[in-house]
């Protein structure tokens, strides 16, 4: 659209530019030639004087020169009538290119503020789409979050069973919002991998000493049970418990640190039932599924 719109306003500019350099010229060379007019009508008026003049002293008439001053006095009506008529002429024009000027010059500078204006849209659309992306991606960002934090977690239930699905209904009972356990999640590869290596380290410091403390062998054996052939992360109720978890970053900076990491990796394939969210008039009123884009 830009390139188009830009395009279009240029193409035109520059044809009305080409125009009023040429109307331009045009009005030079016509106000030339009204200027050499003039001159030529003050020539010739000047000639009359003279020829008057002379007429006027001869001593000896019924000569050549007589009848010389004589056809030019007489000649002068005609001859000024016909050098005005050129003058005027020529005054007419001028004002005609002028007149084709200024519209030419009206018509320019509107069309370069159409152009500023239309600049000027765009770049609100530019702003505003960018604008409004970086928050459909900053909102899905944060629902992403929300769901690995506080909904994935509660698909399990107290025995370590995953349910089918888990409904969260808002006091009111007019919002609720099912999420689905039929997803595809999927562990991002270098983050998992950072994950890893801070859980090894956590094993390493641990595996040090003789006896393990009654409060970090859980814990211990959870992380183990994380890790399959040593390179990727288990997706199932052992990652969901672990990142439900809240670890004490001074006690356990490996394991906060893998989970923070193990966090920021989850991302689930979407599908028609990742998630579906319920509105209703009142209670006694349907459920209306709201669209999520």
């Amino acid at each position: 659209m830009r390139a188009n719109s830009a395009g279009g306003f240029k193409t035109r500019v520059a044809v009305l530019e080409r125009e009023i350099r040429k109307s331009r010229r045009q009005l030079e060379k016509l106000t030339q030639q009204e200027k050499r007019s003039r001159k030529i009508w003050t020539r010739a008026y000047h000639a009359f004087l003279k020829a008057v003049k002379q007429l006027t002293e001869l001593g000896v008439h019924g000569t050549k020169k007589e009848t010389v001053l004589k056809n030019k006095i007489r000649n002068w009506p005609v001859e000024t009538i016909r050098l005005t008529q050129e003058r005027d002429n020529l005054r007419e024009q001028i004002r005609t290119a002028e007149r084709t000027l200024v519209a030419l010059g009206t018509e320019r500078a509107t069309l370069v503020e159409q152009q500023i204006s239309e600049t000027k849209n765009i770049d609100e659309i530019v702003t505003q789409v960018f604008a409004l992306n970086g928050t459909v991606v900053r909102a899905a960002r944060d629902r992403e979050e929300c769901l690995n934090r506080h909904v994935f977690p509660r698909l399990i239930d107290e025995q370590g069973n995953l349910r089918s699905q888990i409904s969260f209904t808002s006091t009111d009972g007019l919002r609720r919002v099912v999420a689905m356990v039929n997803t595809m999640t999927i562990v991002r590869g270098d983050l998992a991998a950072e994950a890893k290596t801070e859980i090894r380290r956590f094993f390493d410091r641990f595996q040090q000493t003789t006896k393990m403390d009654e409060t970090v062998k859980p814990l211990y054996d959870l992380t183990r049970e994380l890790l399959v052939e040593k390179t990727d992360f288990k997706v199932g109720p052992d990652l969901y418990r672990f990142l439900a978890m809240e670890l004490d970053s001074d006690i356990y900076p490996e394991l906060s640190k893998a989970q923070t990491l193990l966090r920021r990796s989850i991302r689930s394939e979407k599908t028609t039932s990742y998630i579906r969210i319920y509105e209703r008039q009142s209670q006694a009123s349907k459920w209306e599924i709201i669209s999520q884009s």
